[in-house]
């Protein structure tokens, strides 16, 4: 999948109007800690770097910044400072540019996975460019006691596999890997009315995934290469063989799903048709103000949120697991993203509340500990007030199907 975001399409056309034989950049690997008291440290090496660069009796130097990255603006502020204490403790003296025997001009620019920094230094010699790669920070802020409270509950339990569930009333559909089985509440018990046959033509992948979704009756089901349309009042289901995307919450986002894998492309459908992201496991989206932000967790372990539109991420997070989900709960912000921990497929899972400020992720609830890995989650409910959940539970090798949603307060 080819990504290129917007500011690397700017870096590279500011790179194109230098002297092409100025080209020879000199990368740097060095790696630095994951917080930002390491910005400083990467602002001093690159001033050797660029001292290098310019080479001996060079004293008096220029420097001016342009910050095309979302490198926050206290953060850009410290490695400026780093930078000129760089440059005086290396001897040089900053001038005005008429006085200048060397002109540095220092982008802060980025692509999906760091920060670039590239000086471009202008001598009566020529031009000479250096770059230097810097590991974005983690977003994760965790300096604030949690203020809002994670409850879960559980719908429906059994023995054979569970991929999705929906919900309402007196109604439950349990989307399993040949049917949707469907249940009335009897005084408090869900009992079976009857069960709608998935037809499909090629074998199901090994990972196997499907949504469920119902609005006024009407059902529709995705499976891997396969979508099936029916109606709960009339029991029908017609099923074919289909590569139409997948609405992954109430319809705003729509993503082709891989037929032989169990994730999304990342070519998305729907209001963002044309656009796309790396391939992920799943997405969480809602509304701030008048402009959306969307969530994606990445096949590789990295979540990428994105504001107000999808040309460029607006910061990359760790340390989260693959399933993802959005909360309509009017606590707080008014939305929360509920995230899976980072376990693997047999060991017990949590989920924990996060709200989105700006580019930082702060955490907002405490971790509610469950009995075994999530498979799905899913924005459900009227308002999006609700999550579905799906886990198995390695003590009984129980499928469970869940709720989750947001109270105010702890």
């Amino acid at each position: 999948m080819k990504l290129i975001t917007r500011t690397f399409h700017y870096m590279l056309k500011t790179a194109a109007s230098l002297s092409v034989c100025a080209l020879l950049a000199l990368v740097s690997g060095r790696m630095f800690a994951q917080d930002n008291s390491a910005l400083p440290a990467a602002a001093n090496d690159l001033v050797h770097q660029i001292m290098a660069r310019m080479g001996t009796g060079v004293s008096n130097i220029s420097v001016s910044f342009q910050n095309i990255s979302v490198l926050p603006a206290e953060a850009q502020e410290s490695v400026q400072n780093a930078v000129f204490n760089g440059f005086h403790n290396a001897g040089a003296r900053l001038v005005k540019p008429e006085l200048a025997q060397a002109q540095v001009e220092i982008t802060f620019s980025e692509d999906w996975q760091q920060y670039l920094w590239i000086a471009n230094i202008q001598q009566a010699s020529g031009s000479k460019l250096v770059m230097s790669r810097v590991p974005r920070p983690d977003h994760i802020a965790s300096s604030h006691a949690p203020t809002l409270t994670v409850r879960k509950g559980t719908v429906w339990q059994q023995e054979g596999p569970v991929l999705d569930f929906y919900q309402e009333n007196q109604t439950l559909a349990i989307l399993e890997p040949e049917q949707v089985a469907i249940f009335n509440n009897d005084n408090g018990q869900w009992r079976p009315r009857y069960t709608l046959a998935i037809t499909h033509q090629q074998p199901w992948p090994r990972d196997l995934r499907g949504r469920l979704q119902v609005s006024h009756l009407q059902l529709t089901v995705f499976m891997p290469g396969t979508r099936c349309n029916g109606s709960l009042s009339s029991p029908t289901l017609d099923c074919r063989a289909s590569d139409d995307p997948w609405q992954i919450d109430g319809g705003s986002t729509v993503a082709f799903f891989s037929p032989r894998r169990n994730f999304f492309t990342g070519l998305l459908a729907g209001n963002n048709a044309g656009a796309s992201v790396v391939p992920f496991f799943a997405a969480a989206t809602w509304q701030s103000g008048d402009s959306s932000q969307w969530l994606f967790s990445g096949v590789d372990g990295r979540t990428r949120l994105y504001l107000h539109d999808l040309s460029a991420p607006a910061a990359v997070f760790t340390g989260w697991g693959s399933n993802i989900a959005a909360v309509h709960s009017g606590c707080g912000s008014g939305w929360q993203a509920l995230f899976s921990s980072p376990a693997d497929s047999t060991r017990a899972d949590s989920i924990q509340a996060f709200e989105i400020s700006g580019r930082d992720a702060q955490a907002v609830s405490s971790s509610v500990e469950l009995s075994g890995p999530v498979q799905a989650l899913w924005t459900a409910g009227k308002d999006s007030e609700l999550v579905n959940g799906i886990m198995q539970v390695p003590a009984t090798g129980m499928y469970e199907a869940f709720t989750l949603s947001i109270s105010c307060g702890r």
